[in-house]
């Protein structure tokens, strides 16, 4: 869509809503006793019976005549009537009630229930709360703020995607938590990035990141199997349910929301500016023992600051009978990284509509976004400036290689890479360490676009008061491209090949080009029904229908006939394409499913549900025609009113689940061969013994209580889980003898048991100032209990990541010291500690997750903050290891006089406490060192956001509500014991725990801070 006709588009738009609004009306906020903005509030006209609802940050707008009553009410508050003037702003307060304890919450299929008949945990956070200080991901705004859950975000900076664990590592398949949007489930785009030391392939974000976080009503997260049983396989490891505007009855109402932030790169390895580069016949050496001086810190100057801007506007309105919602947000970001951008336009709309009395109900929303990215920064080794810029040899001259990172060949004609040990002409072919980092930013570029497509639709008939069919469905399309050109004159391990038809490097053209597309249907009958005074039955009956599939190819072409001719038709006839793939994916699943809730006496309640699937990855197994059979129980006791306690609340709930999962696509039938490249490649892949594969099947148990206490000002959510995970799909190489080299079988028996408490308390609770606070803890074990005996106890599933009998979901594992009976270490006689062999060297897994939430109000001002920890858990530094090593980290530095202490003994077994700084850190350091050497303690405590927001007072028939906040996010640690940001990964893959709690020459993490408008109409 050309840009005049998006302009049109939004003005014919914008003239339809106001064409409904020529009267004039009442228009106000809603408010909480403690000041916070009350979402969803209820105000109906007594006189005409017109209804509105407030939008997230309370306000409302509605046709009334002067000093026509207006009604407010909201759940578990007390209801206000007041009267206001025509055009006038009427700002009301509520006060809580006794009937909160009857709270509504969106759960599984997007089924709306009290939460008190809940059988599970579950915890909900407003849209409000997530744009306080906005980030372009919504998801990175959850951290801290919900027990039981973890994000690491990908360090590939602004709009990087995540990954999320709810309750632990629990499959070496995936550990996503669904993602449901209006109560349809929606498949995030998997995690991408590098896990090992040599990196260089880079994140391609996620779907969340595409969603426009000012169209979020709430985000309710359903931590466990039990409470997303309804979702079958999909949900086996929790739900993350998004629900997202709608339209208003009442006054055309204009939203519009502008953030403008400084983003810093901050938290940098500390580096040495003291001794100079090693000594070496050519001048080239890569190292910095050299001799003592003062030098130029080149890297402080190399970051930008970076600015993000994120504009968004939304125009909502209808009437009783027909509501909509549109919206259109863009973020252009320009990162810290020299030549990284962001850029993103998310456009969304959505209609809600009764029809026929009121009996059918239709909801449609689409939404589109489309993303383009340049030069996103990558970790590893490989296509990073990042190695280049850290080990540049002290005492040479940085800005000459800045200002001149290539030269004229005068051999090629052709502009070719400088660098002090890289020089075609002078016959240096440097090595893969490092590489000038503005030749990478500038001539080994990375582009990636994408445009993502989410529309659904689903309509209701009530076929009386108390039963109701609907039918629903989604589809979640998304294009990928990616491009990296690498100039002729790149590190020869990464660039074009010298071999066969082509003399000479000409350069290297990847290429990447997958869609994918996600259907999903149901039908649901749903009834409600008090059976009498005592019994309330509600039930939901249904069948679905999920499909998925994704077809594309990449291309990595190494010899191309002209130099840096970056495209398919300058590929070399004359040699073969390294490697050109096709990727095709289809996996198709058919449910049946049903659930029940008794409730008796609004104080007793039991949940049942029942599901069976049918999964295309079951082709050909004993369960391809029956499916498998999951289902979840509970039960739960309002306390308080069966021994009629006053003022207070309590809750005791117990639940078991068990859920299903399928195998891998395309594994439990014997493929045919294919062909990669021309050439046909064998089949060697099978099921192990002729074994049938399974279902994966989990085991939860979950134990809660939960309190209110001091007229509800206290509040306590505690949660005792155990889940165990069993029938795992494993592959493996086979043994000798068999007749399929790659093996597909089902083992393992993986358990996470822990405890959550989510504590919140209003302190203050006055007309005039107020100060509530929230804590969120989460301490999940994790352990392995069974392998299969053809895995070995080191089941190896990422670059240092092992499964192993005994040990955890996220164990390290990698070459240990040498030590002699008595633990220590044994050095050679020069002082290098000895390696031996690969062993347990730590685990990502934190002891404790902790989350600090406080809000304050006075008058017209508020203050929020988040602060959070992790503790315990290790981290491995692979960039700390490459820096002592070549003798340009601090502690190399202080260490070169006075030697580094160590509890070691020599090879004769004598006593040695101080080696060699050069000998000890070239012994430890880099990917081929001794990794146990490289671990570091993962604890920290940082200041996670922070929001400083002033209400303006307005006085205009134009301008109904006006607010500016001063904002800042990840602004500091209080303490971190690793030498990066340990929550930072160089891979958001969902199948593995690879480059979690891994870095190597990661980009560094990012404060932002800034000013957030809020202006409505």
């Amino acid at each position: 869509m050309k840009a005049k006709q998006f302009i049109a588009f939004c003005l014919f738009l914008l003239c339809a809503f106001a064409a409904r609004a020529q009267d004039k009306g009442v228009h106000g906020r809603v408010t909480g006793a403690n000041g916070a903005p009350l979402s969803g509030v209820t105000v109906i006209s007594r006189k005409s019976n017109k209804a509105v609802v407030t939008d997230a940050n309370g306000n409302y707008s509605i046709s009334a005549a002067p000093g026509e009553v207006l009604v407010f009410s909201y759940v578990g508050y007390a209801s206000r009537q007041a009267s206001g003037k025509s055009g006038e702003a009427l700002d009301i307060t509520l006060q809580a009630s006794d009937t909160e304890l009857t709270t509504v919450v969106v759960t599984a299929l997007g089924i709306k229930r009290a939460e008190r008949s809940l059988t599970y945990s579950t915890q909900t956070i407003s849209g409000s709360d997530l744009v306080k200080a906005k980030d372009v991901n919504p998801m990175n705004n959850l951290t801290g703020k919900i027990a039981g859950l973890q994000i690491n975000r990908s360090s590939s900076g602004i709009g990087g995607s995540v990954n999320i664990v709810l309750r632990g590592l629990k499959s070496n398949r995936n550990n996503q938590p669904l993602y449901v949007i209006d109560g349809l489930p929606v498949v995030n785009t998997a995690g991408s990035g590098s896990t090992g030391p040599f990196g260089g392939n880079t994140d391609r974000g996620d779907i969340l990141s595409s969603i426009n976080p000012d169209d979020i009503q709430s985000i309710n997260v359903l931590k466990g199997a039990s409470a997303s049983a309804l979702y079958g396989s999909q949900g086996a490891n929790g739900a993350i349910m998004i629900t997202t505007k709608k339209g208003a009855a009442g006054t055309t109402r204009v939203d519009f929301s502008s953030t403008a932030n400084i983003d810093q790169a901050f938290y940098l390895p500390k580096l040495q500016y003291r001794y100079g580069q090693s000594a070496s016949a050519k001048g080239d050496a890569e190292d910095s023992w050299g001799k003592p001086g003062s030098y130029n810190d080149h890297v402080k100057d190399f970051f930008n600051l970076g600015t993000t801007f994120i504009n968004s506007i939304a125009i909502s309105g209808g009437t009783d009978k027909s509501r909509n919602y549109f919206s259109y947000a863009n973020t252009a970001n320009k990162g810290v990284m020299p030549t990284n951008t962001f850029k993103q336009h998310t456009l969304s709309f959505r209609n809600s509509a009764k029809l026929f009395n009121d009996k059918l109900s239709f909801d449609g929303s689409l939404m589109y976004a489309f993303q383009d990215v340049h030069n996103r920064p990558a970790s590893g080794l490989y296509f990073n400036p990042l190695s280049g810029l850290y080990m540049f040899p002290r005492g040479l001259d940085f800005d000459n290689f800045k200002n001149n990172y290539e030269y004229l060949s005068p051999t090629r004609n052709l502009l070719l890479q400088n660098w002090f040990n890289i020089n075609a002409d002078a016959d240096l072919g440097g090595t893969h360490h490092s590489q000038n980092p503005y030749w990478i930013l500038n001539k080994i570029p990375t582009d990636q676009t994408r445009h993502s497509l989410i529309g659904a639709v689903s309509l209701k008939y009530d076929l009386n008061d108390w039963l109701s069919i609907s039918t629903r469905g989604t589809l979640n399309r998304v294009w990928n491209k990616f491009e990296r050109k690498v100039a002729a004159g790149t590190q020869g391990v990464l660039s074009g090949q010298t071999t066969g038809g082509t003399p000479v490097d000409n350069g290297r053209y990847i290429r990447e080009e997958i869609a994918s597309t996600n259907k999903y249907g149901d039908l649901l009958l749903i009834g409600n029904r008090d059976l009498n005074d005592d019994l309330a039955f509600n039930f939901t009956v249904g069948t679905a229908i999920a499909d998925l599939n994704s077809y594309g190819w990449n291309l990595d072409a190494r010899q191309l006939k002209a130099a840096n001719g970056f495209s398919l038709a300058n590929l070399s006839r004359k040699d073969p394409v390294n490697a050109l793939t096709e990727v095709y994916q289809r996996n198709q699943t058919q449910s049946l499913f049903a659930s029940a809730n008794l409730g008796f006496k609004k104080y007793l309640f039991l949940d049942l549900t029942g599901r069976n699937d049918w999964s295309s990855t079951l082709a050909s197994t004993p369960n391809e025609k029956s499916g498998f059979f999951y289902y979840s129980a509970g039960i739960a006791t309002v306390l308080s009113d069966i021994l009629q306690l006053r003022n207070n609340y309590s809750k005791l709930r117990l639940s078991y689940a068990q859920v299903g999962n399928g195998v891998g696509v395309f594994v439990s039938q014997i493929p045919e061969a294919t062909m990669a490249s021309g050439n046909i490649v064998a089949n060697s892949a099978g099921v192990y013994n002729d074994i049938p594969l399974k279902p994966e099947i989990s085991n939860s148990w979950e134990l809660g209580y939960e309190g209110r206490f001091i007229n509800n000002r206290l509040t306590v959510d505690l949660a005792l889980y155990k889940t165990n995970t069993k029938n795992q799909f494993f592959t493996f190489q086979g043994p000798l003898g068999l007749l399929n080299t790659t093996v597909y079988l089902n083992a393992g028996n993986v358990e996470n048991k822990g405890v959550e408490l989510s504590l919140n308390y209003n302190v203050i609770k006055q007309t005039d100032f107020s100060w509530s606070t929230g804590v969120n803890y989460t301490a999940n074990r994790n352990r392995v209990l069974e392998l299969h005996p053809r895995l070995t106890n080191a089941y190896p599933i990422a670059n240092f990541n092992v499964l192993r009998v005994g040990g955890s979901f996220g164990d390290f594992w990698g070459k240990t010291f040498l030590r002699d009976a008595n633990g220590k270490i044994v050095v050679d006689n020069n002082g290098t500690p000895l390696a031996s062999a690969d062993g347990y060297i730590g685990s990502s897994n934190p002891k404790a997750l902790v989350g600090w939430n406080n809000s304050f109000n006075l008058g017209k001002l508020s203050l929020d903050f988040t602060v959070d920890g992790r503790f315990g858990g290790q981290v491995i530094s692979i960039t700390q290891g490459y820096l002592n090593s070549f003798g340009v980290s601090k502690i190399s530095a202080d260490q070169r006089e006075t030697g580094v202490t160590v509890d070691a003994v020599d090879q004769d077994g004598k006593a040695v406490t101080n080696v060699p700084a050069q000998k000890y850190y070239q012994g430890v350091g880099n990917r081929d060192g001794i990794i146990e050497g490289e671990v570091y303690d993962a604890t920290n405590i940082r200041l996670r956001q922070l929001s400083l927001a002033y209400h303006i007072p307005v006085k205009s028939n134009f301008i109904k509500n006006a607010s500016v906040s001063l904002v800042g996010r990840n602004l500091f640690f209080f303490k971190n014991n690793a030498p990066f940001d340990p929550e930072l990964s160089s891979t958001t893959a969902t199948g593995t725990d690879g480059g979690q709690g891994l870095d190597s020459f990661g980009p560094p993490t990012t404060r932002s801070y800034g000013l957030n408008l809020n202006l409505s109409f």
